[in-house]
């Protein structure tokens, strides 16, 4: 998904941690009923501006906030189309936009997302309360 954990992001930057972004173009068709973020009205706006495919602007979106991108596809074309995001930029503008997307997300986005509470009673659980 674009970055429902802001505030992790946010903390790892803070402390030197490199942050990845795993899976960032979910899974399309994959989950029933689950709307793929591919097909997000803004993302295709802003990939319509570039010149680009909604999966080229999700991964642009995270190299632009300085995140790492791990992206899964066995498809050679889409492994092309993947690794050619280095000849654009997002506006700080369009970085707002898409970060605001989290926001009004479906429920069932929140699965993708490393839930740290969780992890709270762990001995090296990084946040305070």
């Amino acid at each position: 998904a674009v970055v429902s954990t802001q505030s992790t992001g946010e903390y790892c930057k803070r402390e030197d941690i490199a942050f990845v972004a795993y899976s960032p173009l979910t899974s399309p068709g994959k989950r029933p009923g689950e709307a793929s973020i591919l097909e997000n009205e803004l993302v295709r706006e802003i990939a319509e501006r570039h010149n680009a495919s909604p999966a080229q602007i999700l991964i642009r979106y995270q190299i632009d906030k300085g995140n790492g991108v791990i992206v899964k596809s066995v498809t050679p074309s889409r492994i092309t189309e993947n690794l050619a995001v280095t000849d654009f930029s997002l506006s700080p503008g369009e970085v707002s936009q898409l970060s605001a997307i989290s926001d009004s997300l479906p429920s069932g986005y929140e699965k993708r997302c490393c839930k740290w509470d969780r992890f709270h009673n762990h001995p090296r659980y990084p946040f305070e309360d």
